[in-house]
């Protein structure tokens, strides 16, 4: 992070740079430093850099910019004293720096010329819940789930095969028999025979596909209750991150307007020393506050860029896109719940405890059909077939069975599945009953901030009107020569941190809005439907 602190010495203006000139912040302190030579192009400016702690290639080569268009530097540490030696160098536009200069006008370049991608909520939760890879994953888990279902409930169902064959045989009449063949030839064949038919199978009692089956559903329940718990949580992140926007580009509009209203204080001030009113220190208290005002906004502008960077990010969209949200910060419609009406709400459509009971509800049908693993199971089977020897008429032939398949012993195979399907039950149950606990305290939680966040609005908003009235006061009063513009550089800094406390309560009263639609289990339902 970098902070830029404005100050007058004398006639010249002192610019107090901390923190690191690296990276992004390389290009908010260009936006700076061309604000203030602006402001004075024939005036001295000084950069006081005794308070980095790292520069980069990118940041010496805006220093040499800064020292070739007039800006002297100081600096008593051991790390900053060499870099002020090379920034005040003659020839800074050399070989080294050029890269880096180039590479500042080209992101110039592209922040001017690139069209932002301007996105509702709505349209961002679509992109995201679409584009996800974790949303992608889950409902993927949650076909293969439904695909198993259906595999068990072909267990139950009938089959049907068709088959032909086709056989040549030379058969030993003695061997076939068992005796020897008395007289004449013990050989016969070779011949050519052949048939086709159907074959059939059908369960007629086995409990323990049944609950295999029924297991299986449950298993496709507890996957698509997942999917729906990934997809409120990427909507959490999205519409969090979409508040940090909305309060950032919030925060960029009450710097601008302040900005716009420290320059018009810095000329009323001038007039008021041109016309003998006011006084020297005058102009210089407001040439000072709307420097403060400008540095409030290059940082307001900075996080605004951040939070659209990380938004971009959450949505999986080409990093380079530059988005621009279109739905401002206002307070949310309140809910009129009571804690016992959205209680029974988050215990209906909280997807987390969807999955438990689910599971719980698996578990259950896996025990069963392990019990009735010891029970006999029966089976009809089927054949009908048309035979016979090759050129001569086939005949007709069926096969109906019946079986019964009673298990004796196995080993302790069915005990030990009924028992891990009893531990994953009541390990189902405890935590559905944690999960209950958890919904009841989020519902809670969330509607006490709710009220305290909507209250909060209410007196940050009167706080704002109030400083609002009060700069207006002091404004008329420095206009009417009664006092200096003390009065009015104080009412402009109880502006800016009540428009601050402002915006920072609207967040917040937006995030608990979005709390409670979580603890509900109503988020994507009320933020992108």
């Amino acid at each position: 992070m970098l902070r830029i602190t404005p100050s007058e010495d004398g006639e010249a203006l002192v610019l107090r740079l901390e923190g690191k000139l690296a990276g992004p912040w390389v290009e908010a302190a260009a936006q700076s430093w061309s604000q203030f030579h602006a402001q004075r192009p024939e005036g001295p400016i000084r950069a006081d850099l005794s308070g980095l702690a790292f520069v980069d290639d990118a940041g010496q080569a805006l220093l040499r910019r800064m020292h070739a268009e007039g800006c002297a530097f100081t600096g008593d540490n051991c790390y900053v004293e060499p870099i002020v030696k090379r920034a005040s160098e003659r020839g800074f536009a050399d070989a080294r720096a050029l890269p880096a200069l180039a590479l500042l006008g080209l992101m110039a370049a592209s922040a001017q010329g690139a069209e932002p991608m301007k996105l509702s909520l709505k349209q961002a939760l679509q992109i995201a819940l679409k584009q996800s890879p974790q949303v992608q994953i889950a409902d993927l888990d949650q076909a293969k789930a439904q695909e198993d279902a259906r595999g068990s409930k072909g267990g139950l169902m009938p089959s049907l095969n068709a088959f032909a064959n086709g056989t040549r045989t030379k058969q030993n009449l003695d061997a076939f028999l068992g005796i020897p063949t008395p007289g004449g030839p013990n050989v016969v064949g070779p011949f050519n025979a052949g048939g086709i038919g159907v074959s059939a199978e059908a369960p007629l009692f086995d409990l323990s596909l049944w609950h295999k089956w029924k297991a299986a559903q449950a298993d496709a329940a507890a996957s698509g209750a997942q999917a729906l718990g990934i997809r409120e949580q990427v909507t959490a992140l999205v519409v969090g991150q979409y508040f940090s926007a909305q309060r950032a580009e919030a925060a960029v509009e009450a710097s601008q307007f302040r900005v716009q209203l420290a320059t018009a204080l810095g000329t009323l001030a001038e007039d008021q020393q041109k016309a003998g009113v006011g006084t020297g220190l005058d102009t210089l208290r407001a040439k000072v506050q709307l420097q403060s005002e400008r540095q409030r906004l290059i940082q307001a502008q900075t996080q605004l860029k951040t939070a659209s960077y990380a938004l971009v990010r959450l949505l999986a969209l080409d990093p380079a896109t530059d988005l621009e949200v279109t739905d401002a910060l206002a307070a949310p419609p309140m809910p009129e719940l009571n804690f016992e009406t959205a209680f029974k709400q988050g215990l209906e459509s909280r997807p987390e405890l969807a999955k438990a009971k689910a599971d719980e509800a698996a578990a259950g049908q896996k025990r069963e059909a392990a019990q009735a693993l010891r029970l006999p199971s029966l089976v009809a089977t089927g054949t009908y077939e048309s035979n016979g020897l090759q050129g001569q008429p086939w005949v007709p032939t069926y096969q109906i069975g019946l079986g019964i398949k009673v298990p004796l012993f196995v080993g302790g195979r069915i005990h030990a599945e009924v028992a891990k399907a009893k531990l994953q039950e009541q390990e189902a149950q405890a935590r559905e009953k944690a999960l209950e606990s958890q919904v009841g305290f989020e519902v809670r939680t969330a509607q006490a901030q709710l009220d305290a966040a909507n209250n909060e609005v209410s007196v940050a908003t009167e706080a704002t009107s109030l400083a609002q009235q009060e700069l207006d006061q002091a404004r008329h009063r420095f206009e009417a020569g009664v006092s200096s513009n003390i009065e009015v550089v104080e009412a402009q800094a109880a502006l800016a941190e009540a428009n601050d406390r402002q915006i920072d309560a609207l967040y917040r009263l937006n995030q608990a809005r979005a709390d409670l639609a979580r603890a509900t289990g109503r988020l994507e339902s009320f933020y992108a439907n």
